[in-house]
């Protein structure tokens, strides 16, 4: 027996005709006959009757008819399943909308991690400013945001999940006297030429919040809004900047840049991914956030960040 036997049985049933029931199931009236005589032969029962040229069922026949419609609803219910998997699969896309820094530095390991697990997903990522990417989510233009030392959401659409945080380095050009250093105190900083990020920018808000609470007022000499950019002026003894560690290439370490931590502050970024939390997910978008979520002690360490960077960065 398999599952059309069964299906002929429940269309039989709820037509009560044997010419209705081959037309729907595209067999001859014959054919529908054998099936339901073989029914009775397996269970070796007399299922159903013919009384007035109407069909009526047994007290087996009604057992029968209600396993086989619980049965055929499991059963296609699974088939959609499979049909939809395998069209998630051909058809997965996933749209990011990210800050530079972030989205070529630090997103791009996780999309490979991501692609190991679904190679057939295509991954489009757009590299935009930081109020660009909030715009995105909001009006559905992206799957996700991915920034950095972000501030409050104010959306009740929109949640937010913690990637990471990213240690905060000074940086100097190799001709510089603090090249020949491995750390440095926050204070040496006093009077010294910068090259930073534009003040709108929440890494630059976060910046500029650390120098304040420790008192240093430095000569920011350049304001930039490309990471790129900075280093280029630091690597021509322009100044110093402080950025990430992870924007810095290894074929830049040592050669064109020297980074220095900072001894007795910790200066770090979350790096942050938003979502609209009542769009429905695909499979696919279900399995990336779980990925930039994996880490739960990461997640817990951003977490604390959070809290500091809500009250430092607020643009």
């Amino acid at each position: 027996m398999n599952i059309e036997t069964l299906k002929v049985f429940k269309d039989l049933v709820e037509t009560g005709s044997f010419s209705k029931t081959a037309e729907i199931n595209y067999v001859s009236q014959s054919a529908i006959s054998q099936q339901i005589k073989k029914l009775g032969i397996i269970y070796k029962s007399k299922l159903w009757s013919r009384v007035s040229n109407k069909i009526h069922l047994t007290a087996h026949g009604e057992i029968l008819y209600k396993a086989v419609k619980k049965i055929l609803v499991t059963y296609d219910d699974a088939v959609d399943s499979i049909k939809q998997s395998v069209i998630d699969k051909k058809s997965a896309k996933i749209k990011i909308s990210t800050i530079y820094s972030v989205g070529t530095y630090v997103l791009q390991s996780y999309i490979r991690k991501f692609m190991k697990v679904s190679p057939m997903t295509e991954v489009n990522v757009e590299y935009k400013r930081f109020s660009q990417v909030y715009n995105d989510i909001a009006l559905g233009r992206a799957d996700f945001g991915v920034l950095s030392c972000h501030s409050p959401i104010n959306n009740k659409n929109l949640s937010v999940s913690y990637m990471c945080e990213e240690e905060m380095v000074l940086i100097v050009g190799s001709g510089s006297p603090f090249a020949k250093m491995k750390a440095v105190n926050i204070h040496q900083m006093i009077g010294k030429d910068f090259i930073l990020f534009d003040k709108a920018f929440p890494s630059r808000k976060y910046i500029d919040s650390v120098f304040k609470k420790n008192k240093i007022k430095v000569n920011v000499k350049m304001e930039v809004d490309n990471i790129e950019t900075i280093k280029t002026y630091v690597k021509s003894g322009l100044g110093f900047s402080i950025v990430p560690r992870s924007v810095i290439r290894k074929s830049e370490k040592g050669a064109d840049i020297h980074i220095l931590k900072f001894l007795g502050i910790k200066m770090a970024r979350t790096v942050s991914v938003i979502y609209n939390k009542n769009k429905k997910m695909s499979n696919a978008n279900k399995e990336f956030l779980k990925i930039i979520s994996h880490d739960s002690e990461a997640a817990r360490q951003c977490d604390r960040r959070q809290t500091s960077c809500k009250r430092e960065a607020v643009g």
